[in-house]
């Protein structure tokens, strides 16, 4: 079972320290994010700290009459359509910046997030781009749409915005990109973890049910070419995002010692009850989406084995306050997704925290590497490159819980 890094490296950003003053507002520990920087032929490994709060600084805009200088950060999100679930990204981003406000903003600046729906319509989310950049001039935008992301990408480019797409999962989005980023799980994780438990369950023969998309196919190709070169058998069928019946699809892989599906989050509880409405008794896998915890419960569910990020590890949560209080103000708990969005806000902040607030400095900053402790746990990115992958490992949901392996 992996486990959380020591104390050293974590980062507490949302943990408070022990207040004398009852029902004060407590203030964040400093999150421990190592900005890589290279200087002449040299790298230096830079720790920044997180500046709390700006609290004389408010004092002087207050009395002098100043309005409060602010940054925007614009979020373009599908939050109806399709992926209309992904809400829960848009509630844990306006949980997380409301909190940074209390503490200060951006060196002292309010952060002012403005969420966009784009209806799961990679055309609608281009022109949100477009309307954002005249409008607003955001210091950054963030989208959780996987196909506009690419649409979204050359416009950003060719503007010199900074986007960070939280969606995609391929990386070639960002190659040749000097604005692009991608904050994301990454396939050949996924594929990775399947086949570490396909190895150990002794499988001989495969059946992947997978999207039909660049995230689906880069996972199921992956898996394919890597079980085939140990000797073994698959058969894929691919679905659309948009389906939900999986009758025929079943039917074409029910033959193999094991299914793997590789589904939107909607999809995988249908999937898991046709492939034991239909008497499999072989193993079930499912990806990352499979292992939320709205899933734990579900009697088709149990015993099925997943790709799962650390925080649904007891004890590798690295802001279990965070995800409570995330999950007393909205009423379910926080996934990955919402997790990815905090991160991503939180992210942006501790680079910037001691650095010029502009888009040039956080492109240069994000450019330079770093090291980042949040609630998906430790990611690193090295210099140059815009490819964050979040680390997933493979566990089994079982007794309506999740177990790691």
């Amino acid at each position: 079972m992996p486990s959380a890094e020591s104390n050293e490296h974590k980062n507490h950003g949302f943990q408070s320290e022990d207040s004398d003053s009852e029902g004060a507002e407590e203030e964040p520990q400093r999150t421990r994010i190592l900005k890589k920087r290279r200087l002449t032929r040299r790298a230096m490994t830079i720790v920044g700290s997180i500046a709390v709060a700006a609290l004389a600084l408010s004092t002087v805009w207050v009395l002098s009459g100043i309005s409060d200088p602010q940054v925007t950060i614009v979020a373009i999100l599908p939050l109806s359509g399709a992926s209309s679930y992904l809400v829960e990204i848009q509630d844990a981003m306006s949980l997380t910046v409301e909190k940074l406000n209390k503490w200060g903003g951006i060196n002292g600046m309010r952060i002012r997030l403005v969420v966009k729906d784009c209806a799961s319509s990679s055309d609608v989310a281009v022109g949100m781009l477009l309307e954002a950049e005249e409008k607003y001039h955001p210091l950054a935008v963030v989208t959780a749409t996987r196909d506009a992301a690419y649409l979204m990408s050359e416009i950003a480019e060719e503007n010199g915005i900074v986007l960070i797409s939280m969606g995609a999962t391929a990386g070639n989005l960002t190659e040749g990109k000097e604005w692009i980023f991608r904050f994301y799980v990454a396939p050949s994780d996924e594929a990775d973890n399947a086949l570490e438990t396909i190895k150990t369950l002794n499988v001989s023969s495969l059946g992947i049910l997978h999207l039909d998309d660049v995230y689906g196919n880069s996972v199921m190709n992956r898996l394919t070419e890597s079980f085939e070169a140990l000797g073994g058998s698959v058969e894929s069928y691919g679905f659309a995002p948009n389906c939900t019946e999986f009758s025929d699809a079943v039917a074409e892989v029910i033959d193999n010692d094991a299914v793997f599906a590789i589904a939107l989050r909607h999809q995988v509880p249908i999937i898991l009850n046709e492939l034991n409405s239909s008497g499999y008794a072989g193993h079930i896998l499912g990806a990352v989406e499979a292992s939320i915890p709205e899933m734990w419960g579900l009697p088709d569910a149990q015993g099925c084995f997943v790709s799962a990020p650390i925080m649904y590890s007891s004890g590798g949560v690295i802001d279990k306050e965070f995800m409570m209080e995330f999950e007393e103000r909205y009423g379910e708990p926080l996934t990955h997704q919402g997790a990815i969005g905090s991160d991503v806000i939180r992210l942006i902040w501790g680079l910037l925290s001691d650095s010029d607030v502009s888009r040039e400095s956080l492109r240069d900053l994000l450019n330079a590497g770093f090291v980042y402790s949040g609630i998906l746990g430790i990611v690193t990115d090295e210099q140059g490159d815009h490819n964050t992958d979040i680390p997933t490992y493979p566990a089994v949901i079982e007794g309506g819980g999740l177990r790691y392996l």
